[in-house]
């Protein structure tokens, strides 16, 4: 990946459709296009569209590749930040790959996955913090996690992080008058800072602490929710899928046993896409293929957000098993009482239900209620990445704080500072001399103008 190629790419989906946009950004951008359209490039003007015929060489008439409509955004007021053309073409794949290839042949490199988006982070038009948040818009499966993914969008997570990094670098730069004096008389005066920082750091670990709380919440949102359905063979628990996801995903039969493979099912609930698993009936077997089927049910339980605990007999027999009380450990757990029409056993279920006659509002309104559903989180962080880096500066900023309990040592307070400040610069994508620099333009800015 070179930032500085030109590079072109088709922005659309590879089918046949009315319309296909292929994206050209790069620096020799107007230059490559100047061989393909008849209409002097110079007068190209930015954000203005134009409808036009376009060559694999415009001096050859037969060369005709397709009537475009030609869209121009000039450097760096782009998305890229360099010179960017989109070309809307007929949506034929012929046509697009005859572009894409001329284009190529002009001087241009086919794109490599995200290189659009990299060139913009290049050119300082976003941060990573946005640069992920785009790529998790893109990948939003459900309308709850397209609203967790536009909320990263709006820079938020970026001012966050740089109010944090702006904070640390105050108690910093504040420690640094010290540096020099810390063995002078003036020992009370640094151990009066210290003590000031390290109370202003528990509340700035507090803040931080409720931010991961959210942000890990919201990622359980935007991913999905997993839901184990789990119990005894026949017991109804493939009924149960079939009717939570509204189609007969899951074979069923009077047969003990008919479920021996994970049967998974999706449906998006109150915006939430929900993962139903239907897993093989818990039970001891001599039959190898079944017994693999098992297996495999305590692999889905373990890895579920929630199990549902279906029986029609009642729920002695579950909690006698302890390899499944262990699997299960903590998860929320709903234990349901099934075939509730000829089932008068409801001894230690949490509802009731018939699947093929009841509403399954209640049993939803339970899940939503034990997985901390029923009130929406909101964070403007999203994803693996970002919690994790969250997590490592709030360990920082605890360490820090050890530091100044244990040793009430300026440079090694200033130390642990440091560590957290370039985790936040990783967090947003910044070069390893930013932390210094960012460092040295807080400490300078405190002196007079002119010194």
């Amino acid at each position: 990946m070179l930032i500085f190629d030109t590079i072109v790419a088709l922005s659309t989906p590879p089918y046949k459709s009315a319309l296909a946009i292929v994206r050209l950004s790069g620096p020799k951008s107007l230059e490559i296009i100047s061989h393909m359209i008849k209409k002097d490039v110079s007068s190209l003007q930015p954000n203005h569209c134009y409808f036009l015929n376009i060559y694999k060489d415009k001096d050859n008439k037969d060369s005709l590749i397709d009537e475009i409509v030609l869209s121009f955004f000039k450097g760096p007021k782009s998305y890229t930040g360099f010179d960017s053309l989109e070309f809307s073409t007929h949506g034929s794949q012929f046509i697009v790959d005859e572009l894409i290839q001329a284009l190529v042949s002009h001087g241009a490199r086919r794109a490599e996955k995200g290189e659009f988006s990299a060139q913009a982070y290049y050119n300082g038009k976003m941060d990573l913090l946005k640069a992920q948040g785009i790529n998790d818009l893109i990948n939003a499966n459900s309308k709850r996690a397209k609203a967790i993914a536009t909320k990263t969008l709006s820079g938020k997570n970026s001012q966050t992080v740089n109010n944090l990094k702006d904070t640390l670098l105050e108690y910093l730069s504040q420690l640094e008058y010290f540096v020099e004096d810390q063995y002078s008389d003036e020992k009370d005066d640094y151990d009066q800072e210290l003590d000031k920082i390290n109370l202003s750091l528990e509340k700035n670990c507090s803040d931080l602490e409720k931010t991961i709380e959210k942000t890990q919440h919201c990622n359980k949102e935007y991913q999905g929710i997993n839901v184990a359905i789990a119990g005894e063979p026949n017991v109804g628990k493939s009924t149960l899928l079939n009717a939570l996801i509204g189609e007969n995903k899951a074979i069923v039969s009077p047969i003990p046993g008919t479920t021996r493979d994970v049967v998974e099912g999706e449906k998006e609930i109150n915006g939430i896409l929900f993962r139903f698993k239907d897993t093989a009936g818990l039970r001891k077997t001599d039959d190898f293929v079944e017994s693999l089927g098992i297996e495999k049910s305590y692999e889905t339980i373990s890895k579920s957000d929630i199990v549902l605990l279906a029986s029609d007999c009642g729920f002695e027999e579950i909690d006698s098993n302890p390899e499944l009380l262990q699997v299960i450990g903590n998860k929320p757990t709903i234990r349901i009482a099934t075939k509730k029409d000829i089932n008068k056993n409801l001894t230690g279920s949490d509802i009731a239900i018939c699947s093929i006659n009841d509403s399954l509002e209640s049993l939803i309104e339970m899940m939503f209620s034990k997985l901390d559903l029923t009130h929406k989180e909101e964070s403007e962080f999203l994803g693996k990445r970002e919690e994790d880096f969250l997590i490592n500066i709030l360990s920082d900023l605890r360490m820090t704080q050890k530091a100044i309990c244990d040793t009430h040592q300026i440079d090694i307070v200033s130390d642990s500072l440091r560590v957290a400040i370039e985790c936040i610069n990783d967090l947003l994508g910044n070069q390893v001399t930013k932390t210094m620099e960012d460092i040295y333009q807080t400490l300078f800015s405190k002196f007079c103008l002119g010194k």
